[in-house]
Order: C-alpha cells, then sequence, then structure tokens
C-alpha cells in the first residue's frame, strides 16, 4: 500500500518497501466480471496458504475481494511513473516477494526513477537474522532525506 498511496499522494516525498508484496492484482486486471467468483477463490486460497491475513477483522476472502475491486489501481509496474520524483528504499528478502520488487525497481528506472536505493538481505519475511541491517538500511534511508539530498520528510 506503501507503493499505491505514495504515488497517489503528491505530499509524500519518498517511499520505503519492506518485503512489500504484490497482491497479484495485475493477473485480475482485465478479467471478465464473470471471473470474479473464480478468481476472488483462487486468490483467497493462495492467501491462505501463505497466511496473509494477519489483521484483526481480515480474512483471506476479504482480501481477495479488495484485490479484484482495486486491480486497475494497485497494479504495481504502473505506478512506477508516478514514483519517478520521490526518493524510493526497496528492501528485499529470501520470501518469495523479491521478483515482484526487482521488476518494479526496473519499471521505476526505466520510468525515469533517480533516487533508487535497492537492498536484498538473505534471510526470512521477519528479518529474523537481519534486523540490524534492516535498521541500518532504513536509518541510512532517512538521513540521506535529512541531509537534503532526496525528497524532505
Amino acid at each position: 500500500m506503501a507503493r499505491y498511496v505514495g504515488a497517489n499522494d503528491p505530499q509524500i516525498k519518498a517511499v520505503g518497501l519492506i518485503s512489500a508484496a504484490d497482491m497479484g492484482a495485475y493477473r485480475m486486471q482485465g478479467l471478465k466480471p464473470e471471473y470474479e467468483k473464480q478468481a476472488v477463490a483462487g486468490l483467497a486460497a493462495h492467501l491462505a496458504a501463505e497466511g496473509m491475513a494477519p489483521l484483526a477483522g481480515c480474512t483471506p476472502e476479504g482480501l481477495a475481494k479488495e484485490v479484484w475491486a482495486h486491480a486497475a489501481d494497485w497494479n504495481v509496474p504502473k505506478l512506477a511513473p508516478k514514483l519517478v520524483d520521490r526518493s524510493v528504499l526497496v528492501i528485499t528478502s529470501d520470501d518469495g516477494l523479491a521478483a515482484s520488487n526487482d521488476a518494479f525497481v526496473e519499471a521505476l528506472k526505466k520510468a525515469g526513477g533517480k533516487e533508487i536505493t535497492a537492498v536484498h538481505l538473505s534471510t526470512d519475511h521477519s528479518y529474523s537474522d537481519q534486523r540490524v541491517a534492516l535498521t541500518e538500511q532504513v536509518l541510512e534511508m532517512l538521513e540521506y532525506l535529512r541531509r537534503g539530498n532526496g525528497a524532505k520528510l
């Protein structure tokens, strides 16, 4: 959601992504309405298997319905051009989300983005054994922004 909000709010000057999930909206975009039930059920099953419903009151079915409803808005590669004038930090791990984040970084570069920091830490989704390194990356970006080299916070 950080990508989406950052892309649609010009007051946000920098975006940080840590193992950001691409909810697969691009796969649903363009599907005919008669495929909604099947697409939502399939995504919900995938989300349930991945444990993607950790929030109170959140269900895999509810998340899948949101992805269906917002597929055009949440298309990650299409957000890249809206972020070219922002500082963007993308941190990935070995949790299976790196490929979509790498594709986003490439789309951002292709669109003309200049202030992009992409870091991969070999660890799990919780950054269990890399929390110091994760913290250092975030602090480095914040310091970069504070010094005025990028967007102002």
